[in-house]
């Protein structure tokens, strides 16, 4: 049986954890996000996928998020319809982050939509954060060890190649790799 069978079979499940989850203080929720964060199995998935319904910005049906992923500001997170995070992955949406419908998004990928400002005489470090919004369309698969970096846009049917470092627009059914990424062919 397929993810999403699993999904609608467990539907009634998870609405409940998640109208009990709404009664507590977000806080406690991002708390517990953290604790739950490497439970594995059903239990871990379901305990996931409820709060990441009740802390992100919007989330669709049938996320996956897997075990040792980390996110930070979901409040400025928002995930469409049959996502997948795979384990290792790291994702701050502080200059918010929108995620389409049928991405898939394999392990150790990196998506943060911040950078430091550099452009100071001032220690690097302690610059100004800028905040960058981040896009990624519809059908998209992020190969395994990908950094989309702030200020990104990836189109709709996309395959981005592991360990490719995303830093600028992506073109709607492409096949992307490199460091920086770069068009192979139309898919």
């Amino acid at each position: 049986m397929r993810g999403r069978e699993k999904a609608k079979k467990f539907s009634i499940i998870l609405n409940i954890i998640i109208f009990l989850l709404k009664l507590l203080p977000k806080k406690l929720l991002i708390y517990f996000l953290s604790l739950v964060r490497h439970l594995p199995g059903y239990l871990g998935l379901a305990l996931r996928y409820s709060l990441f319904k009740i802390l992100c910005k919007s989330c669709g049906e049938n996320v996956l998020i897997a075990p040792g992923s980390y996110f930070f500001n979901l409040h400025k997170l928002s995930i469409g319809d049959n996502v997948s995070i795979h384990p290792l992955c790291y994702i701050d949406a502080a200059g918010e982050i929108k995620i389409g419908n049928d991405v898939s998004i394999a392990h150790n990928c990196s998506i943060i939509s911040f950078e430091h400002d550099y452009n100071t005489n001032s220690i690097i470090k302690d610059n100004q954060v800028l905040l960058r919004p981040i896009a990624i369309g519809s059908n998209v698969w992020l190969g395994a060890g990908v950094r989309v970096l702030s200020g990104s846009s990836i189109g709709n049917r996309v395959v981005i190649g592991a360990g490719t470092i995303v830093k600028d627009k992506v073109v709607d059914n492409s096949l992307n790799v490199g460091v920086p990424v770069k068009k192979i062919r139309n898919i």
